[in-house]
């Protein structure tokens, strides 16, 4: 039998691909993060993350005479403390707790797997005192509703062990204390407690009157561990045509998300929920959905899980903005911003989050210096010159409302349209304080653990030079995120809040009564 050379080349082609596809799998980075770390390689890790801290750290740079000091003590601490084997998830804890005495918003610890015990039970915060719930969010007990302690402590010792996880102004929020609240074990630790494969819950209820409920807690089966190395096995294993297969059905997880449409709550109000800016920009159904909305007396924009640094949604809103909100020598300017300093970083980093040189401007050196007067005097050594981030040009119009919920979550180019919508008049911010975080984030990873570290690499002030990243903006209406919101309370309280005009900046946030939402 004879071959063509067409056969031949098309053989030699299809041999060649499949070999390609199976190199594929051993070039595929295996995962590994080490689940027990030794003392050497916890002062190995640390040593790496304090020498990136302190070339890449917006924040660090900015009291580095401070942050210096503190560091290097809490690491001692660590390295003391931790002399033998140390597990991973528990080595990143107190990097977390670490990374949070820069009160540093962006600062995040990633690519751990968290194996210590959880809280059996779901807690939830209401006015000054938190309800025990089961996993379909029903009381675990009816006559006694709330939780005072958990293993003979109160409820405020957990709460305080808890917020050593949670950055500034995080500590506050309901909603990011509720995680940490659930890492039952690493809070023991913490606590000084025993650890145990169960939990002694006190409750209470209305009447004073208390009982105590021993629950057990879930356990890490190994099988698991060994299901996955199986699995990995037969990945190794699996043939060119299931790969191909498997090929043709993937998709990009940034195209499986089912845009939000408009909900009517009431013949008045709309709401949309808003989580991704980059998406919404090209989401051009999504846009008139918001135009749509934007008709109505009363538009109500859910953007507590919002991030991204696409300007599209703001300058949309900006039909909202008063028609002379500023009076000062450059009223189109929305805020100053730098970046530390880096052989790596181009002069174009801060061009992503729509800043762009003073330069830019084209304005004359009298009017630049009195642009920037109010700016905090700067290393030029650690921090790059200002950028500067204009107003988008819209024209004020129509009569309608908005209100926007926000929280911890709401991140990035969201912080820029809590922070300006604040002060608009038709405009009300309900929800929790955001957490001030503007900036974009310098990431890597840690040699022997392989925890992935990201913080702020550079800082966001207002038009009159005050720092604005780590500070948050406070809501209108204050609303913690911990259950479903009924809209049509939402709307009633949004009816009946004073004008802003009104309002003393130095006033405390409206505080919305729980029996109206929940």
């Amino acid at each position: 039998m004879s071959f063509s050379y067409r056969s031949i080349v098309m053989l030699l082609s299809v041999i060649i691909f499949a070999s390609l596809l199976k190199l594929a799998f051993f070039a595929v980075p295996k995962d590994n993060t080490a689940p027990m770390l030794n003392a050497q390689e916890v002062r190995q890790d640390l040593y790496a993350l304090l020498d990136q801290i302190e070339q890449h750290s917006a924040f660090y740079a900015l009291t580095p005479d401070k942050a210096s000091p503190q560091l290097k003590y809490m690491t001692s601490l660590i390295v003391e403390q931790y002399q033998d084997m140390t597990p991973n998830d528990r080595f990143a804890a107190e990097i977390t707790k670490l990374l949070n005495s820069l009160k540093d918003p962006g600062a995040q610890v990633h690519d751990f797997d968290d194996q210590s015990g959880d809280l059996p039970l779901t807690l939830r915060p209401l006015n000054d005192q938190w309800l025990a719930l089961d996993s379909s969010n029903s009381p675990i007990n009816n006559d006694f509703p709330f939780v005072t302690h958990i293993d003979g402590l109160p409820m405020s010792k957990w709460v305080a062990a808890s917020q050593a996880y949670l950055p500034e102004p995080a500590k506050q929020s309901q909603e990011m204390q509720l995680p940490w609240l659930k890492k039952l074990n690493l809070l023991r630790e913490d606590l000084g407690l025993s650890i145990k494969p169960y939990v002694l819950i006190t409750l209470i209820n209305d009447d004073l009157q208390t009982q105590q409920v021993t629950l057990v807690l879930p356990s890490h089966e190994p099988q698991v561990q060994l299901t996955t190395n199986n699995q990995d096995v037969k990945t190794q294993d699996m043939s060119v045509l299931e790969f191909i297969n498997q090929l043709s059905q993937f998709e990009r997880s940034e195209f499986q998300d089912v845009p939000h449409q408009l909900e009517t709550v009431n013949n008045t109000t709309v709401k949309l929920k808003i989580s991704d800016l980059y998406a919404f920009e090209l989401n051009r159904d999504l846009q008139q959905e918001l135009l749509k909305g934007m008709t109505h007396p009363l538009l109500i924009i859910d953007l507590r899980d919002a991030s991204g640094f696409s300007p599209k949604l703001l300058t949309l809103l900006s039909r909202y903005q008063d028609a002379d909100l500023n009076n000062t020598l450059a009223p189109n300017v929305m805020g100053f911003a730098h970046y530390r300093r880096s052989p790596e970083l181009r002069n174009d980093y801060l061009q992503p989050l729509n800043f762009k040189p003073l330069d830019a401007l084209e304005y004359s050196v009298p009017r630049l210096k009195s642009l920037t007067r109010n700016l905090p005097s700067v290393d030029e050594d650690k921090f790059s010159p200002w950028y500067i981030r204009t107003k988008p040009t819209v024209t004020p119009e129509g009569r309608n409302r908005l209100a926007l919920l926000v929280s911890p979550k709401c991140r990035q180019e969201c912080e820029w349209i809590a922070y300006r919508t604040k002060s608009w008049s038709r405009a009300n911010l309900i929800g929790e304080k955001t957490s001030g975080d503007f900036a974009r984030q310098y990431h890597f990873k840690l040699p022997n653990s392989g925890l992935d570290i990201r913080f702020s690499s550079s800082l966001t002030y207002d038009a009159q030079g005050k720092l604005l990243s780590g500070a948050g903006t406070e809501p209108d209406i204050w609303l913690p995120q911990n259950s479903d919101i009924q809209w049509q309370g939402l709307v009633s309280l949004v009816r009946s809040a004073k004008p802003k005009t009104q309002i003393i900046q130095t006033s405390q946030p409206t505080k919305l009564a729980q029996a109206k939402l929940n």
